[in-house]
């Protein structure tokens, strides 16, 4: 009797912690197509988590150097800071529509605006870039 009780037990907190959302579970892929032609590329973990200065949920990342995606109506936008290898540096500005398919998110064609920046923090002369992002799970 005790171990019938057990076994269902045990089940049911299987079938419970099977059932809960998904956390940081599956990667995703993030590409950044330049309009000039260039593309980066770079592999993470999304996670929908809840911000308290933002009434509402987030997506957060660990694209690149980890951003929040704000989820505002049926979009995700997000702003931050953009550091590439060969020593460049700017902020990026992201927008796109997105869509889900069960616990996936998918985004085909955001938009995204970078502003290089020298040392000082001062915007570089034509230094405005602008392209096309994606996302999707892996």
């Amino acid at each position: 009797m005790i171990r019938s009780i057990l076994i269902v037990f045990l089940l049911t907190g299987f079938f419970v912690s099977g059932c809960l959302k998904e956390k940081g579970k599956r990667e995703y892929e993030m590409q950044l197509l330049f309009d000039n032609g260039e593309v980066y590329k770079d592999e993470g973990i999304l996670d929908e988590t809840k911000i308290s200065e933002y009434d509402g949920k987030a997506v957060y990342t660990t694209f690149f150097n980890d951003y929040y995606f704000l989820k505002i109506n049926d979009k995700l936008v997000s702003s931050g800071p953009l550091i590439i290898v060969n020593g460049k540096n700017g902020d990026i500005y992201f927008e796109g529509a997105y869509t889900r398919k069960g616990r996936a998110y998918i985004v085909d064609d955001g938009y995204f605006e970078v502003i290089w920046r020298d040392a000082y923090g001062d915007p570089l002369t034509n230094s405005v870039l602008t392209g096309k992002w994606t996302l999707k799970r892996k």
